[in-house]
C-alpha cells in the first residue's frame, strides 16, 4: 500500500498538470487564429503531397483546398506569422516525423532577419502546438528570448498561468474539444483594406543574408536532400518593402550552386493577375480569397509543371479532399458577399484602382 501513494499522487499531478495546460494555453479561435494551424496539421493533412513552409505571407496567400481543385494534389500550410528560417527548419523537422511529401516549398522572404529578430508570441503559435520532441525543443531552443524558458514551450502553464484572470468560456470548451479555424493551414479573409499605402524602399540591402538564417537555409536544403525530397524556393507576392533585386540575386546564385529553383512571384504578378487594391487585405502582403485563389491556381500549375507530383483519381485521397473542398466551397460562397460589400463600400470599381 506504501508504494502505491507515491504513484498515485504522482499520477494526479501528471493528470493536473495536463489538464492544466490544455486550460491555460491560448485557444486561438476568434483572435489570432494563425495560432491554430501548427496543431491541425496532425488532423487535417492526411498525408499532403506538398508542405509549403515560411511566414504568414504563406497561410493567406497559399490555398491548399483552392489548389487541389484546380491542380489535383493536396498539400498543408506549415507556416506561422514571423515564422524564422530556424522555425521553418524545425517545422520541416517535425513534419517528416510524421509524414513523407513529394515536394517541400520554402517561402524565402524571412531570411533577410538575423538572430536579433525574437517576437515570442509568433514563436509561440509556432512551437506550442509541435508534436515531435526534438524538433520542438531545437525550435523552442533556437527561438527563445532571454527571459523564455525552454521548459515553458512543454509546459505552456508555466508561460500562460497568468491568464488565469482572463480565462473565458472558450478556454473551457475547447481546452479538449477540437474546432476547426483554417482549411488545411488556410487563413480564409475577405477584407479589403479601407487605405492603401505602398512604401518604398529606404535602407539599402544587405551585403549578404545574416549568418543564422543563411545556416538554417542551408539545413533545410540538406535535410531536404538528404530525405531524396525535392525544395522549392519561393517569394510570395509583396508588394512591400524589406525585399531588393540583389536578395533575388543570392536566392538565385544558392539556386544554381545547390540545383533548386527560386522564384520570386512579386516580378509575375500582371501575369497572375495580381490586384494590390482588390486582392490584399493590407497594404499589399497578405492576401484576402480573391488574391489567394489567383496566385494558388497559378502556383499550383507551375509545380504541377515542374516537378513531379501524384494524381489522384477517384481513389481514397479524393474521396476525403473532395470533401474538404465542399465544406471550403461552402464557406468562400457565405463569405463573398462581404468582400463584395467591401468593395462597394470602398467605392473600388476598376482593377489597378489605388
Amino acid at each position: 500500500m506504501k508504494i502505491l501513494k507515491p504513484i498515485a499522487a504522482a499520477a494526479i499531478t501528471l493528470i493536473c498538470l495536463f489538464v492544466l495546460n490544455r486550460v491555460f494555453t491560448p485557444k486561438y479561435i476568434k483572435e489570432n487564429t494563425d495560432g491554430r494551424i501548427t496543431g491541425e496539421f496532425y488532423t487535417q493533412a492526411k498525408d499532403p503531397d506538398v508542405v509549403f513552409l515560411g511566414a504568414s505571407t504563406v497561410h493567406y496567400c497559399v490555398s491548399p483546398d483552392y489548389m487541389w481543385k484546380t491542380s489535383g494534389f493536396t498539400s498543408y500550410d506549415r507556416s506561422n506569422a514571423s515564422q524564422t528560417m530556424w522555425q521553418s527548419y524545425y517545422m520541416l523537422k517535425d513534419t517528416l516525423s510524421v509524414t513523407r511529401p513529394s515536394l517541400v516549398v520554402l517561402d524565402v522572404s524571412f531570411v533577410r532577419n538575423g538572430e536579433e529578430f525574437i517576437e515570442e508570441p509568433s514563436s509561440r503559435k509556432a512551437i506550442d502546438g509541435m508534436r515531435d520532441p526534438l524538433a520542438k525543443l531545437g525550435a523552442a531552443m533556437s527561438s527563445k528570448g532571454e527571459d523564455e524558458q525552454v521548459i515553458s514551450y512543454f509546459l505552456p502553464v508555466l508561460r500562460f498561468h497568468s491568464r488565469w484572470k482572463e480565462l473565458d468560456r472558450d478556454d473551457w470548451v475547447y481546452a479538449f474539444k477540437r474546432i476547426d479555424v483554417t482549411h488545411d493551414g488556410y487563413l480564409m479573409d475577405f477584407s479589403i483594406a479601407k487605405e492603401q499605402h505602398i512604401y518604398e524602399n529606404t535602407q539599402p540591402p544587405l551585403p549578404a543574408f545574416p549568418e543564422k538564417s543563411a545556416d538554417y537555409l542551408n539545413r533545410i536544403i540538406r535535410e531536404c536532400a538528404d530525405k531524396g525530397i525535392p525544395l522549392f524556393l519561393m517569394r510570395t507576392p509583396s508588394f512591400q518593402t524589406g525585399w531588393y533585386d540583389e536578395y533575388d540575386e543570392m536566392m538565385d546564385d544558392l539556386g544554381e550552386k545547390e540545383g533548386l529553383a527560386y522564384v520570386n512571384f512579386t516580378k509575375k504578378v500582371e501575369e497572375i493577375g495580381i490586384d494590390v487594391r482588390r486582392d490584399y487585405i493590407d497594404d499589399g502582403q497578405h492576401m484576402n480569397v480573391v488574391g489567394a485563389h489567383k496566385f494558388s491556381e497559378y502556383l499550383g500549375g507551375y509545380l504541377r509543371d515542374n516537378y513531379e507530383l501524384p494524381f489522384h483519381d477517384n481513389d481514397a485521397v479524393s474521396d476525403v479532399w473532395n470533401r474538404k473542398l465542399s465544406v471550403y466551397e461552402s464557406a468562400v460562397e457565405a463569405g463573398m458577399a462581404d468582400y463584395e460589400s467591401a468593395l462597394e463600400a470602398l467605392d473600388i470599381k476598376e482593377e489597378g484602382d489605388i
